[in-house]
């Protein structure tokens, strides 16, 4: 699979050490892990961090020559975990994924790609230039997959930014935790459906809703077969932190999902990796 992959590249500073992170980043190097040709769009900045971050995304396997450099600092977020390894994020703003630009080049290159699959998320949503620069692309090129994950940071999102992903994305993941923003904010009606089938209901240009539940598994909604696809309760292990576990979880299920069209494979693929990545404290532990 062919995937163009958009957003930010964060550095996650814990307190005793930094290491690279920032979803879309993370969901680009596990599909590269997987043996797919992955094209990050992004920005770092003219600084040692964006250096080493564009050293990090190859030693993945990602192509970075869609990343820019821009005069802003690159992205970083500091993170504690709490007693349960269950991350808190304080995202710093105007950084140089909130200013990623398009030249007609970057366009050209990407039509040319002829990807299987563009990613995007809400984050990378939260400054106009980036927001622009993604309503360019999406309304410029064509893609026969297009998955959105809604993570949620606080003061990170509002309405505009998850209605771009309800509306313009086949495939979207959610989390239980997330899914009550939907209701919040109007973009979903209170309905006697399950969530994933409610989500469906009300946009129907998505095929796949993907709803993971923490420790209790996940579900994902199949629209033409009006199916609901559950994991189960996953295999117990010893969680060492969750940051990155749900990017692990959707790049897994895109990559299984595009070779194999087996809903069944695709969940237990990305429950096993995604079971890997919360026993370790990296993001992708490869």
């Amino acid at each position: 699979m062919k995937a163009i992959v958009f957003g930010e590249i964060i550095w996650d500073a814990y307190p005793e050490e930094q290491t690279i992170g920032g979803a879309p980043f993370n969901f680009g190097a596990h599909l590269a892990h997987l043996g797919d040709e992955v094209y990050l769009v992004s920005a770092v900045g003219r600084d040692t961090l964006g250096e080493q971050a564009l050293f990090e995304a190859a030693r993945h396997g990602i192509r970075t020559e869609l990343v820019q450099k821009n005069a802003f600092p690159t992205g970083a977020c500091l993170v504690t975990l709490d007693d349960r390894g269950i991350p808190c994020y304080q995202v710093l703003t105007d950084t140089a994924y909130d200013n990623i630009t398009l030249t007609d080049e970057a366009l050209a290159a990407m039509r040319e790609l002829q990807a299987d699959l563009f990613y995007f998320n809400t984050l990378s949503q939260r400054s106009e230039v980036s927001r622009r620069t993604l309503s360019t692309l999406l309304e410029t090129l064509t893609f026969p997959e297009i998955f959105c994950d809604i993570n949620l940071r606080q003061d990170c999102f509002d309405r505009e930014s998850l209605l771009r992903c309800l509306t313009q994305a086949t495939m979207i993941k959610i989390s239980e935790e997330e899914g009550h923003f939907l209701y919040d904010l109007g973009l979903l009606t209170p309905s006697e459906l399950p969530f994933p089938q409610a989500v469906a209901a009300a946009y129907p240009n998505l095929k796949l809703v993907v709803y993971t539940l923490g420790g209790d598994g996940s579900q994902v909604y199949e629209r033409a077969t009006g199916r609901l696809f559950a994991s189960g309760k996953p295999a117990a292990v010893t969680v060492v932190s969750t940051v990155g576990a749900g990017d692990c979880y959707g790049a897994t299920f895109a990559s299984t999902y595009f070779v194999e069209r087996d809903i069944k494979k695709a969940i237990q693929a990305a429950t096993e990796r995604s079971n890997f990545v919360v026993s370790h404290r990296e993001a992708v532990p490869f």
